[in-house]
């Protein structure tokens, strides 16, 4: 039977499972799209398994950016990001075969050649990391992962880290050359080679970034966007990646060997800086270049991953001093040849109205490899260039936590036989992230039209208001004549959702109400689920009404009831609460704790019953 969240913007707690959920590994889904159709808020989706409707989801376009591809200083500007970076939140609203409708319209435009994305949140009431919850690593060729995305109405725990690092963009893999510098084969001097062309020896990979390029110029110094290039024959080291600011340069060669080769600006160039468009966009961290190596030495000195994504929705945040983080990886090391570059920072953004206990929340860049020479005369490497830090954003104010966005460290050249060596030419530290607050983040309030041609009925509104010592309940729907029954359902502050009342629809009538004539001392929350005649069902948002005081009275809930009572109003913990017959026999009797537990009824047969406290009497209902 399918569920349909009525159309009330991001009042998701309806779907989630009330109580305290332990979480870890993976916890969403991801989903490749392949076509859109922004008049319907539509997106298609290759494998729609594992999606639910009203559900949080984020769309985001990974890949699309249009760089400069020239053979010189400017190979890597971007020239347009395009869609690359957009992103936004959705519920959703409908699921038909491969097709997902979204509540709302789509705010961005976004080109499904360019890896987009559709990422499930995990939604829960309360949730304790009691494991570490981490990302799936970026799938470059799929065009997943990367994200982790977690919604709690109420808390979240952590009692192990939430964990992005190394997810992002990947770094420069390593590949030897098994190429020498020498008369024949001199240094590259090129931003842009084929590393796998027989005739070129003379570049590393390129880290990833938010352009596509091609194998043609997959390799050499040039820095593709926020990716760092390769370091270029002979044995010059990765630059870092980079997020919003940019990465740190890749160490030269500074030996004094062969002429030609102790060429020492042919490091790898650090990432460049990416623009947010004003938080309209974000980013995976630009994976690190990899470094140079002719040696073949046994430490491989590939570019380190970008941090990836995190997105983290909850009323509260309980840190109990862990971590959540989307740090770069650390470039490889080497052996006599060019290191890594590291990875950049990934993206962080915390929508949690209040933090409880130290939580450190860090996008850090990856650290540059270290070149190890040897203390070989003539082999005189520097390290790789360190990754910039991410960016971090607050919805509200910056909390009072531990926060860090430091760039990575330029990676040290040790064991250097200065006496065979030029100048020290040493990778340089990433520059430091980006911290917001007060970030708004990217979500449609634009009703999707055709999401309301799905929806078999139509809830106008839903309201529960205090009157007295009751709460009224009144809804208003369009088109009754597809409406089977209405429930409204109650919950109490800690407790689950139980039936209120049942109310056959009409198919004149429009406009329903009805008393909850007990309700609790506390938050007491309703819900109305509406079933159709054609079997769907959906809920409307959730009412809160507060109840600060009953002192002169006694409230019981619910009445009838079968197994388990709740009572508030004028109690005394300590004292006897009694059950009584008709006759005013007592029965059974037990010592009140508080307003808040439940109390598990004795078994007596159906029927009318007085229950007695505090002096007071009320009737109670079994069945």
């Amino acid at each position: 039977m399918k569920q349909i969240y009525l159309c009330v913007f991001f009042i998701v707690a309806s779907i989630v499972s009330v109580g305290q959920t332990n979480i870890s590994g993976i916890v969403n889904t991801y989903h490749k799209v392949i076509e859109i159709v922004p008049s319907k808020a539509c997106l298609r989706v290759a494998d729609p398994t594992g999606l639910n409707v009203n559900t949080l989801v984020m769309v985001v376009q990974m890949k699309g950016a249009t760089i400069s591809t020239a053979n010189n200083t400017t190979y890597g500007d971007t020239a347009s990001l395009n869609g690359a970076g957009n992103y936004e939140i959705g519920v959703i609203c409908y699921i038909i075969g491969d097709s997902v409708f979204l509540f709302h319209d789509l705010l961005n435009t976004y080109d499904t050649a360019s890896k987009v994305q559709l990422v499930q949140f995990g939604e829960y009431f309360s949730a304790t990391v009691v494991d570490t919850v981490k990302a799936m690593s970026w799938d470059s060729v799929a065009g997943l992962g990367g994200v982790i995305a977690i919604y709690a109405e109420e808390n979240i725990t952590l009692n192990a880290p939430i964990y992005a690092d190394s997810s992002g963009y990947a770094g420069g893999v390593y590949y030897s050359n098994s190429g020498t510098c020498n008369i024949v084969q001199s240094a590259g001097t090129g931003f842009v080679y084929n590393i796998t062309a027989t005739s070129n020896l003379n570049g590393a990979y390129k880290g990833e970034s938010v352009a596509n390029i091609s194998s043609a110029q997959n390799a050499a110094k040039g820095a593709p966007a926020n990716g760092g290039g390769g370091g270029n024959n002979h044995n010059n080291s990765g630059g870092g990646g980079a997020n919003l600011t940019a990465g740190g340069n890749g160490g030269g060669n500074s030996s004094g060997g062969p002429t030609g080769c102790n060429v020492s600006n042919n490091y790898g160039r650090a990432g460049k800086a990416l623009s947010s468009w004003a938080g309209k966009k974000i980013f995976m961290g630009g994976g690190g270049g990899a470094g140079h190596s002719n040696n073949g030495g046994t430490a491989f000195n590939y570019g380190g991953n970008g941090g990836g994504l995190i997105f983290i929705w909850a009323n509260n945040l309980i840190g109990n001093n862990d971590s959540i983080s989307a740090n770069g990886g650390m470039g490889g090391a080497s052996q006599s040849d060019g290191a890594g570059g590291g990875g950049a920072g990934g993206t962080i953004i915390m929508h949690v109205t209040n933090y409880t206990g130290n939580v450190t929340i860090t996008a850090r860049g990856g650290a540059g490899g270290q070149s190890d020479d040897g203390l070989v005369g003539a082999r005189c490497f520097g390290g790789g260039g360190g990754g910039s830090g991410g960016a971090i954003y607050f919805t509200g104010a910056t909390p009072t936590v531990t926060i860090t966005t430091n760039g990575g460290a330029g990676g040290a050249e040790i064991n250097r036989d200065n006496a065979g060596c030029n100048t020290v030419v040493s990778g340089a530290t990433g520059s430091n992230g980006l911290i917001f607050s007060n970030y708004t983040f990217f979500r449609s309030m634009d009703e999707a039209g055709y999401c309301q041609v799905l929806l078999p009925s139509k809830l106008l509104y839903f309201k529960a208001q205090l009157n007295g010592h009751s709460v009224i309940v009144n809804w208003q729907v369009d088109h009754p004549e597809l409406v089977e029954k209405f429930i409204v359902e109650k919950r109490a502050t800690d407790n689950g959702w139980s039936d209120l009342v049942s109310i056959n629809a009409a198919d004149d009538r429009f406009k329903y109400a009805t008393t909850d004539p007990n309700p609790l001392f506390g938050n007491n929350f309703y819900r109305l689920k509406i079933i159709d005649k054609d079997g769907s069902n959906y809920y409307s948002d959730i009412r809160t009404v507060r109840i600060s005081s009953l002192n002169n009275d006694l409230s019981i809930y619910p009445n009838p009831a079968s197994d388990k009572i709740f009572i508030s109003g004028k109690l005394q913990p300590g004292s006897p609460i009694k059950l009584l017959d008709m006759s005013g026999r007592i029965i059974w009797q037990q010592t009140i704790v508080n307003n808040h537990s439940p109390i598990m009824l004795p078994k007596v047969s159906r029927g009318l019953y007085l229950l007695q406290h505090n002096g007071l009497t009320r009737k109670l209902v079994i069945h």
